[in-house]
């Protein structure tokens, strides 16, 4: 199930990073290291996906997907979700942590689609504030 876990990235870490920023925006690649290797506590309920922002270079809004387990990257969707309200057409960056991240231009995840297999400071002027939905692979 993905989902966005109120409280941020701090939150969903359930404590096993102590030290996460309150917003996504502060993720580092040494904190997306991190991210990526600490696994879940028994009956962990959250485990951060990626992140996507609403300004390229990572700022602006930020909005951390999480999900129950982690993606198999690469070797099939996972999950996907459209992007409504705030999000609808205003992704310019995302972090990848767990999964690889493909932008959509249409909702349900089709029209024209961008894969990104590393965080992005810049998703393109093909992506840019064109996403209408998102898959995890």
């Amino acid at each position: 199930m993905l989902r966005h876990l109120p409280g941020g990235l701090a939150a969903s870490t359930q404590g096993r990073i102590a030290d996460a920023p309150l917003s996504a925006k502060h993720i580092d690649r040494k904190l997306a290291e991190r991210l990526k290797a600490s696994p879940g506590p028994a009956g962990a309920q959250a485990v951060q996906l990626g992140v996507i922002y609403a300004d390229s270079n990572y700022g602006g809004s930020a909005l951390v997907l999480t999900g129950g387990s982690g993606c198999q990257s690469g070797n099939g969707r996972d999950a996907q979700l459209n992007l409504d309200g705030i999000w609808n057409n205003s992704v310019s960056s995302l972090t990848t942590l767990s999964c690889w991240l493909e932008l959509w231009d249409a909702p349900d995840t089709s029209g024209i689609h961008q894969e990104y297999q590393q965080s992005t400071s810049y998703v393109g002027d093909a992506m840019n504030d064109r996403a209408s939905s998102v898959a995890l692979l």
